[in-house]
């Protein structure tokens, strides 16, 4: 089975649940000399990747991280603004300068929100995506297992994350019952629509194989 199919549809998904799912910081809110804190600005930041303005996204969660070098939602959420932008890069193809470019400023961007806000499971969710494409397998599925200790009860687009991500690292390991089970997990929270249909898809071939390799 080739681990390229663990990966279909993923990139849609992510990236609409990240923007969607949204962090306020509870810190100093230093101002600026246009009157403005870190806090605004990170809400404008977050407004303008909503509606995917990515650049007016990026200034103004600079501005905020600017204003408050400790912001860690402010790295998590710039981390995604590069995040989307090395998506476009990477399917488009053209520029491997842009590609490596957003791929590290969104690297680091993820392993400073986890410094400054340890407790926000989007940092370490948002760093494994960036080691499942560098086939970094056993650090992803640290760093999933991690933003499961952190979510909370109803944060349930996180759940979704992690659960999908696990599958696909288990996927890609050929660890196919673990794979299973937590695609299952995510099935409970996405009971429809074109990914739920990709995933039950994914799990009735590695019941299939599993059933053959136990035949051998």
């Amino acid at each position: 089975m080739k681990c390229s199919r663990c990966y279909q549809g993923v990139l849609l998904i992510i990236t609409c649940v990240f923007l969607l799912t949204f962090f306020r910081c509870v810190s100093d809110n230093p101002t600026g000399s246009n009157g403005f804190s870190a806090s605004d600005h990170y809400n404008f930041g977050l407004n303008w990747l909503e509606s995917n303005e990515l650049q007016r996204a990026e200034k103004s969660f600079l501005k905020a991280i600017d204003l408050n070098s400790e912001f860690g939602d402010a790295y998590i959420q710039l981390g995604l603004v590069y995040y989307v932008l090395y998506e476009r890069e990477a399917n488009i193809n053209i520029n491997r300068d842009s590609i490596s470019r957003y791929y590290n400023q969104s690297y680091n961007c993820f392993q400073g929100g986890i410094k400054y806000s340890p407790k926000n499971p989007l940092g370490y969710a948002s760093i494994a995506r960036l080691q499942i494409i560098g086939r970094q397998f056993d650090g992803a599925i640290a760093n999933l297992l991690k933003a499961q200790e952190h979510t909370k009860p109803d944060d349930i687009s996180t759940d979704v994350i992690i659960y999908y991500e696990l599958g696909n690292c288990y996927l890609a390991q050929g660890k196919y019952h673990q794979a299973i089970a937590e695609y299952k997990n995510y099935l409970q929270l996405v009971p429809m629509g074109a990914e739920h249909d990709n995933v039950e898809s994914i799990i009735k071939e590695l019941e299939k194989q599993i059933e053959t390799d136990s035949s051998k």
